[in-house]
């Protein structure tokens, strides 16, 4: 095999080059040198599986630290041979002088003197059963660990930073507790399934006890000179005949026969994108990526040649099908799982949406490159009377830049300029090793070359790392900047050299693409292809949403939160044979049945009688369930009972709530009114309610209230609006621009020569813009860029506000006040109980909400004295008092008795245009 005769070459390359002796370079060195020679040293060997290993012309490394020590630096060496367990206690009770291979470790400092690092190693927590991956699957978990301190302490730090624990067993053999989660530095000679690293060590050395500290600048010397080069080598030749080893004895003898006869395999690389996987290099004009590389350790480790038969001409399944060529890279779909075999998933490409800013074109339509995967993603999700095929990149680009169409799907972003493309990730797609399906044997073999010899993941990092350095290469050598060029070319082999270091991680299990692993569901892959192709069902759909699920998986562990799915999942199968259920996501449930939503409703009730882990631990779930007509498509459906679910959790009324006709009127009027707002709030403008001085009966100024009217639904309450801002984030928008637009009528007023003594146009805030870290610097500007004083302002807040950090709160009324702006409390008694606050809040005005008013027609005598005595409390605190809703006058000859200050209400004016304020304010 080729890897032996690369070891046989190796030996006698190794025994040629250091068939001399180390001698020092000065004659003073060799003297002091010559006399360490002559001591009788005794050096441990630690008696380690890897350490211990060797293979036919390719020695252990600790004959190769014997080599080192003895032959080469002749040195009057005894070797002693000791366990982990046993080398804490040699080394200090003196039985030995030094220690070869050993990691610098704390302990020893006291005793030893270290070298410099001869290599370096990763330490990898592995298991062949327990399923590993992330730092959270080792919590609470048994590890079992070689007697070395530093190793462990290593593996605790990092638990420890992550609030994590786990408990440690130290053996002297690991490989006698292989079906357990075992710390090693090692993982390839345990042949584990799952595993994740968890750091590096601090190097592989060679030590020296503290009476031969002099040695140790010779052994430095020594192994600068060459030799920590030997060891890095014998290092390699060891990992890739390990990693050749679990390979070739992992094939049946078929796929042994098979080998040995094997021609090099043709692989056809596409021609026509520029992915990661594989692109034309411009510096070689070889191809490279993760295919590539993929058969470069093909042939290099496992000898298995390929051939690269890619020229300009475009390859397509047609050409594999007809024997061209073995393999090529393109994702499996099910149209061609009908002709062809595919390897293990090789990497996820991205796939992306490109499309103009200024696009002139309003179409929807795709462009796609033909037979590219790109194509078959388009077509999962759109018409083929919307998807355009081109043949090459630069005619698809020019459709688009003339508004042809309007949206690109492509898999390189790096083709387009983001200052003039809108690029938006879209989805990921696996691609594989495609095969002719009598390549079954070929297929397999690569796919335990998968698992024995290639880590998928690296490589995949390391194959980026080559083709940002080309990118960096291209881009210095056009700028002619030769002394950069050659550092990131020495780089550049260095990457490539690290490429063959780390390729011996054991591969982890592909996911399910199609099933969720947990609860063996269908999953949102799935689903996203029932609601494209089975529109035409006619049924109810259902959405369920797990409550309290995500405290319990948090506080008892995720093992705990699986059992509960996957016991409610097996009640959902159970309870809906005949339908499609669907896990989408962590706990919320997808489901389309032919019964009616009585009969859904009534079957999810039972769920206490056959899930009582849920029960137990007062797990509900909240359901939303929608008619799907032959005229609604699926999407819709779900999407109306996903809102109806979402409305059950915010009514609290009872666990479901049915999509019918009123609810998906109210859903599509509020989606109609967010997208218009969402893109504009131009519709938005102010009306002015006129308050008057209930003494002088003149108006002291108006308080500004939103509006807002569209040319598509006309106008629009703001009990309607108002509530949509605030629900989708944008209700500062609203805001500021009612503040600009009272501010401006203010400066139009001042202009206008109208006398405004003690008069003030108010404006409200709510609680989301309050919240905002721009608030006090719009507001100031404002009033600086309109020249207009902060005392002709009133900003109105509601008692909502104060479920607000109280410190910062007060600091922005303060910020406000100082700008003269006077701050008012609106809906006082309206929402919550803030009388305990009134003393704390730098504020001046208190605005009694019109409910107060309307209890009187309730009860008129309680009514009476709620306000009276609310009057008396807000007048002791220095408050001006405004009434609310004044609507007869009754109510203002009652405000007038209690001494009130202002009143606002339809009994004087409802809310009115700027011009017709002005007017109002001339004839007073």
């Amino acid at each position: 095999m080729i890897y032996r005769l690369f070891a046989l070459v190796f030996f006698v390359l190794f025994n040629f080059a250091f068939s001399e002796v180390y001698t020092p370079s000065t004659t003073k060195e060799k003297e002091e040198f010559s006399k360490l020679q002559k001591e009788e040293i005794i050096i441990g060997l630690i008696n380690e599986p890897f350490y211990n290993l060797s293979y036919p012309n390719t020695p252990s490394l600790n004959d190769t630290a014997k080599k080192f020590l003895k032959d080469y630096m002749q040195l009057n060496v005894v070797f002693k041979t000791i366990s982990y367990k046993n080398l804490e206690s040699e080394v200090e009770a003196g039985s030995i002088d030094g220690v070869a291979l050993i990691p610098k470790n704390q302990f020893f400092d006291d005793f030893l003197d270290f070298s410099d690092s001869i290599f370096s190693e990763k330490l990898f927590v592995i298991s062949q059963n327990t399923p590993i991956n992330s730092l959270e699957d080792l919590n609470d978990k048994i590890i079992y660990t070689p007697y070395m301190e530093s190793y462990v302490n290593i593996l605790n730090a990092v638990l420890d930073n992550n609030d994590l624990h786990s408990y440690f067993i130290p053996v002297e053999n690991l490989y006698n507790y292989k079906s357990k989660l075992l710390l090693t530095t090692n993982p390839v000679l345990y042949k584990p399934n799952y595993g994740i690293k968890i750091g590096n060590s601090s190097g592989v050395t060679i030590a020296l006890s503290h009476k031969y500290v002099k040695l140790l600048p010779f052994v430095n010397s020594a192994l600068k000179s060459g030799y920590r080069d030997i060891f890095l080598k014998e290092l390699h030749n060891l990992e890739s005949s390990i990693s050749y080893n679990n390979f070739y004895t992992s094939l049946t003898e078929d796929e042994k026969r098979y080998l040995e006869n094997l021609s090099p395999i043709k692989v056809a690389y596409e021609n026509r994108t520029d992915s990661l996987v594989s692109y034309k290099s411009q510096l070689s004009g070889k191809y490279q990526g993760i295919a590539p590389n993929i058969f470069k350790v093909l042939k290099n480790n496992l000898n298995i040649d390929f051939i690269d038969i890619t020229d300009d001409s475009y390859k397509t399944t047609d050409n594999l099908k007809n024997h061209e060529f073995d393999t090529m890279i393109l994702s499996k779909t099910q149209e061609r799982s009908k002709d062809f075999i595919f390897s293990k998933k090789i990497y996820d490409i991205k796939m992306y949406v490109i499309n103009l800013d200024n696009s002139p074109s309003s179409s929807g339509t795709i462009g796609v490159l033909r037979n590219n995967v790109e194509e078959h993603l388009a077509r999962r999700y759109d018409v083929d009377s919307n998807i355009t095929i081109f043949d090459d990149l630069e005619a698809m680009v020019k459709a688009l830049n003339n508004g042809e169409i309007g949206n690109l799907l492509v898999t390189n972003k790096e083709d387009f300029d983001s200052n003039k493309y809108n690029i938006i990730p879209f989805e990921t797609i696996p691609v594989n090793l495609m095969f002719n399906k009598e390549n079954v044997i070929l297929r397999d073999i690569i796919n335990k070359a998968f698992h024995h010899s290639i880590d998928l993941k690296n490589l995949a990092n390391l194959s980026e790392l080559e083709r940002d350095l080309e990118n960096k290469n291209i881009y210095l050598k056009n700028k002619e900047v030769r002394d950069i060029l050659v550092l990131f070319s020495i780089l550049f082999i260095f990457i490539i050299f690290a490429i063959s270091i780390y390729l011996y991680k054991e591969r982890l299990n592909k996911k399910n693409l199609l099933k969720d692993s947990l609860t063996n569901l269908p999953n949102r892959f799935i689903f996203d292809k029932f609601c494209h192709e089975e529109n035409s069902l006619i049924g109810s759909t259902f959405v369920i949403d797990l409550n309290n699920f995500k405290n319990i998986n948090d506080s008892l562990g995720h093992e705990f939160g699986d059992v509960i799915l996957k016991e409610f999942a097996t009640f959902l199968k159970n309870s809906f044979i005949d339908s499609y259920i669907f896990r989408i996501s962590g706990d919320e449930f997808y489901g389309f049945s032919f019964e009616n939503q009585e009969q859904i409703i009534e079957k999810l009730k039972k769920y206490k009688e056959f899930c009582p882990t849920l029960l137990k631990y007062n797990i509900t779930f909240n359901l939303g369930i929608s008619h799907k007509s032959s005229n609604m498509t699926l999407a819709t459906s779900f999407r109306y009972s996903d809102l109806a679910m979402l409305e059950t959790k915010k009514e609290k009324s009872k666990f479901f709530k049915i999509a019918d006709d009123k609810f998906i009127k109210k859903m599509d009027r509020e989606s109609s009114l967010l997208s218009l707002l969402k893109e504009d709030i131009k519709g938005v403008y102010a009306l002015f309610q006129p308050k008057y001085c209930i003494k002088t009966n003149k108006i002291i100024g108006a308080e500004s209230l939103a509006r807002y009217s569209s040319l598509e639904l006309g106008p629009i309450g703001p009990f309607e609006f108002i509530p949509i801002a605030e629900k989708y984030n944008f209700i500062h928008k609203v805001d500021y621009k009612i503040a600009k637009e009272s501010i401006v009528f203010i400066k139009e007023l001042l202009e206008s020569g109208i006398s405004l003594n003690n008069f003030r146009i108010s404006f409200n805030i709510s609680m989301k813009t309050f919240k905002r870290n721009d608030l006090i610097t719009i507001i100031s500007g404002l009033l600086s860029y309109f020249k207009v004083p902060g005392k002709y302002i009133e900003i109105e807040i509601t008692e909502s506000i104060f479920v607000l950090d109280m410190k910062d709160l007060i600091s922005k009324l303060k910020a406000l006040k100082a700008l003269g702006i006077q701050i008012s409390l609106d809906d006082f008694t309206a929402g919550h109980s803030t009388a305990g606050l009134l003393p704390l809040l730098p504020i001046d005005i208190v605005k009694f909400d019109k409910s107060l008013l309307d209890s009187l027609e309730i009860n008129q005598e309680k009514g009476m004295i709620v306000y009276k005595n609310l009057t008396s409390l807000i007048k002791d605190l220095n408050f001006k008092i405004v009434s609310e809703g004044v609507e007869t006058k009754e109510q203002l000859e009652f405000l007038e008795f209690l001494n009130v200050d202002y009143v606002q209400g339809y009994y004087f004016s409802k809310p009115i245009s700027k011009e017709e304020f002005t007017m109002e304010v001339r004839n007073l």
